[in-house]
């Protein structure tokens, strides 16, 4: 007997130790899955939404009530869990589900489906599923697909700003279930957490919060106290405008000749008691001016002026004096600024002026930069580019060729070749 039991453990460990070389292999070596795995994956403002699955094909079987049985809870999809995760929270159907992963699964009918989200991710398909752990059931209406699919697929369709349709399509039918965020909301609370950090080391992070919330009228208390910080850590034009304008609209309510009010008074206080230059005056009085409040343009203007009598600050001048009615004034606070402007300054203005459409005006400045800087031939190639703009041709070709003439920059001179050939001179210019 003790021979026998002998031999018999020594068969019984030489069948196990084949069994393991046999059976082994498998999970020493990688080959490819018979369904690939495949992700799909699209941002909803800030929300990233993804379904990790794997991807079974066809094969010429009748799929659904056969494959795949009716009235059970299916995996949708091939092997491991078919997972999908929301990195904030969102609406499916309708109905809320917080950020996190999730086990997918589907229930099938002949009918409408059932889509379930459980909080178990990790099993292997759906054959450990238990009801005690879903987190969210939706009903689907099943739907023709758009093309045969052989290969199970998911996708994201309808896309918009707030939401999109995530539908698994597989042989002739399409299974879609709509998702929604609260974009404003998911940003809020990024923002928030950002302005704990790096951005909320800078006036421009404040700034950019609380312009976020006037843009997409949202949340205005609190942006209100951004914009004050951004203001209070450096004042300038564009944080101080912000935090005007959320002052007006806070405590204005919906009167549009009371928020202006509030938003001037808001911006008065701001310019007396924080170190402003120049610039923060002269873009209140552009403010002011386009709110149509002239004689406080006007008195914003004159401080600007006063503090730095630039090319800038004075036609911003010329511009509110114009406005007021007082032509002459105006012409000659022109005048003054055009003979102050540099080179750089009039050019600049100018094409600022070109590229608003005020292309009479942007001559008039082009015009004075060549009358006072006659050799430079950048200034000549500006001018051509304002008359090719004007549809005044002849007049285009004539200050191009003029700039050619001047050995221009190789910049200026490629600019100046172009405007010919699109003006009908395409012949190489040579240098002088």
């Amino acid at each position: 007997m003790n021979s026998i039991f002998q031999h018999l453990i020594v068969w019984a460990l030489a069948l196990a130790l084949s069994l393991a070389t046999a059976y082994g292999q498998t999970q020493l070596i990688t080959t490819p899955d018979t369904s690939p795995k495949a992700v799909a994956s699209q941002t909803i403002g800030l929300t990233a939404i993804s379904v990790t699955y794997h991807r079974p094909a066809v094969k010429d079987r009748p799929i659904w009530g056969k494959l795949v049985p009716y009235n059970a809870v299916w995996r949708a999809g091939a092997n491991d869990n078919t997972t999908i995760s929301f990195s904030g929270d969102v609406k499916v159907e309708g109905q809320a589900l917080p950020a996190g992963v999730y086990g997918l699964h589907m229930i099938p009918t002949e009918n409408d489906w059932t889509v379930i989200f459980s909080h178990n991710s990790t099993s292997w398909g759906s054959f450990s599923y238990n009801e005690a752990e879903d987190a969210l059931r939706v009903q689907a209406s099943p739907r023709k697909a758009d093309a045969f699919h052989e290969f199970l697929s998911y996708s994201f369709e309808g896309l918009t700003p707030n939401g999109a349709e995530c539908i698994l399509q597989w042989g002739d039918k399409a299974i879609p279930f709509h998702i929604e965020v609260d974009v404003h909301q998911a940003v809020l609370t990024s923002l928030r957490q950002e302005l704990q950090n790096k951005a909320g080391w800078s006036w421009q992070g404040w700034h950019e919060a609380a312009n976020y919330c006037l843009q997409n009228d949202i949340n205005q208390e609190e942006a209100l106290a951004w914009a004050s910080r951004s203001v209070f850590m450096s004042p300038n034009p564009q944080n101080m405008a912000t935090k005007a304008i959320l002052a007006g609209k806070i405590k204005g309510q919906g009167d549009s000749a009371l928020e202006t009010k509030i938003a001037l008074n808001t911006l008065g206080k701001d310019l007396e008691s924080m170190p402003c230059t120049w610039k923060e005056y002269n873009a209140a009085a552009m403010f002011a001016l386009k709110k149509s409040q002239p004689e406080q343009a006007l008195a914003w203007s004159q401080k600007a002026v006063e503090m730095s009598p630039n090319m800038t600050s004075m036609m911003a001048q010329s511009q509110i004096l114009d406005k007021t009615g007082d032509k002459e004034g105006a012409r000659k606070v022109k005048q003054d600024a055009i003979a102050r402007g540099s080179n750089a300054e009039l050019n600049g203005y100018g094409y600022q002026l070109l590229f608003s459409g005020k292309t009479a005006e942007a001559l008039e400045i082009f015009e004075a930069n060549v009358e006072k800087n006659p050799e430079d031939p950048n200034v000549w190639d500006s001018l051509g580019e304002g008359y090719a703009t004007a549809g005044e041709k002849e007049k285009a070709i004539k200050a191009l060729k003029k700039s050619l003439s001047l050995n221009p920059p190789d910049n200026v001179r490629a600019n100046s070749l172009k405007l010919l050939g699109q003006l009908g001179v395409d012949q190489e210019i040579p240098k002088p």
